[in-house]
């Protein structure tokens, strides 16, 4: 009780260091309402660490009670009806039919239903009550998903030991004239907070993964957990195979257990309120901007590491398998993919012909490939090298048929 009372008492000094220079202003100086409202443009660092600005109004607030209670005013309280939701029996039993029918509406879809059915009024009990009673009662969206489940926080010692992997949907942004959405995927080191890598692109597939697993592994090593969802790319074949191949553990996410990944939903909710907020135009823009962002996130304090992402790595042990200098790493990362040979020796792929030398018409060959670059495809278990169909070099090789 006394650690709580501490905390409160630290909680209301804080907020007093705000407030005063409201408390103590000169008679020529600006008004009030201003001076809160230049207050709320700044930047403070709560006693847990975390940054944070605060509206005007707050201030407001938090001068009031000053100005009744003192000190003591602005110590957080307690609600005296915490826990006691005076919810009509009506509204209880049609909010447990509707989730049962319903599993994935939104509250705010089942308190139109409401309305829609004259269950509900609008106007009581509160709106916040009825969010307040969803909450207590598990009636959010999915709820099988149980807050009281067996429910684990982790951490691990050492850098590359897990590195999580999500995509968070991005802004439209301008490529090439033409508005795309974009997507940003992100790989993290769990027990430091450090970004391997990450950026901003046009696809949510298992392209963009490839890309970050690739630069991230070719700078720091092969981790030895990817932790990744159950979405497309993740479940994809390749990756599968790729982890296979170089000795990485990819654990998947059980269904419906998404607090597994919440550092990487951490990182992306600052994300949305530190950098998406900006506007940008364009694809090369926002990926630059991002870097710089992260430049800076890696230096700034992390309140749960009490240092930042950057000591943090500095810091830890880096248990990555580090790759031989002379290794070919795409030779690592090429995809897969089986072609139909057509009768003139060639392939179709990505609305190319490549010519395959060697295989035999009709059948299927397998090629290998970097999604990014469709100048070098090699075909067969001998890795040989398809080359780009070229008509006119082809029409020219009967000027010299002898060579």
């Amino acid at each position: 009780m006394r650690e709580q009372n501490d905390e409160k008492l630290e909680l209301a000094i804080w907020r007093y260091g705000i407030i005063s220079p409201l408390l103590h202003r000169e008679a020529n100086s600006l008004p009030s309402g201003e001076l809160l409202d230049q207050a709320s443009w700044q930047r403070y660092v709560h006693p847990n660490g975390s940054h944070m600005r605060l509206s005007a109004e707050t201030l407001r607030k938090w001068l009031y009670r000053y100005l009744q209670s003192g000190l003591p005013g602005l110590m957080g309280k307690v609600r005296s009806d915490k826990g006691n939701h005076q919810i009509p029996d009506k509204i209880t039993s049609a909010m447990v039919a509707l989730r049962e029918e319903h599993p994935r509406w939104t509250l705010a879809r089942m308190i139109k239903e409401l309305i829609k059915t004259n269950r509900w009024n609008g106007r009581k009990p509160s709106r916040s009550a009825i969010y307040r009673f969803a909450k207590a009662h598990n009636l959010q969206r999915d709820p099988h998903i149980d807050p009281n489940g067996n429910v684990r926080p982790f951490a691990f010692d050492h850098f590359g030991q897990l590195w999580i992997a999500d995509f968070l949907h991005g802004p439209k942004l301008f490529k090439d004239n033409k508005k795309h959405k974009t997507y940003l995927h992100v790989i993290l080191d769990d027990s430091s907070r450090f970004i391997v890598h990450g950026g901003f692109y046009l696809t949510e597939s298992v392209e963009p993964l490839l890309y970050d697993l690739m630069g991230a592994v070719r700078r720091f090593g092969i981790p030895q957990r990817f932790y990744v969802d159950n979405g497309s790319a993740y479940i994809s074949r390749h990756l599968k195979i790729l982890c296979a191949r170089n000795g990485i553990d990819l654990v998947h996410t059980p269904p419906f257990v998404p607090q597994g990944r919440g550092k990487l939903e951490r990182l992306f909710r600052t994300v949305r309120d530190q950098f998406l907020c900006d506007k940008f135009k364009t694809i090369k823009q926002i990926n630059d901007a991002f870097k710089s962002w992260v430049a800076g996130y890696h230096e700034t304090l992390h309140s749960s590491l009490e240092c930042s992402p950057l000591q943090k790595r500095l810091q830890s042990k880096n248990v990555c398998r580090a790759l031989s200098p002379s290794i070919d790493i795409e030779a690592l990362f090429r995809m897969e993919r089986r072609c139909r040979v057509y009768n003139d020796c060639t392939i179709h792929f990505k609305k190319i012909r490549y010519e395959v030398p060697g295989c035999l018409p009709g059948s299927r060959v397998t090629i290998y490939y970097m999604p990014w670059d469709k100048t070098c495809i090699y075909y067969g278990n001998e890795m040989k090298k398809a080359r780009i169909v070229d008509l006119g070099a082809n029409a020219r090789r009967f000027e010299h048929p002898n060579q």
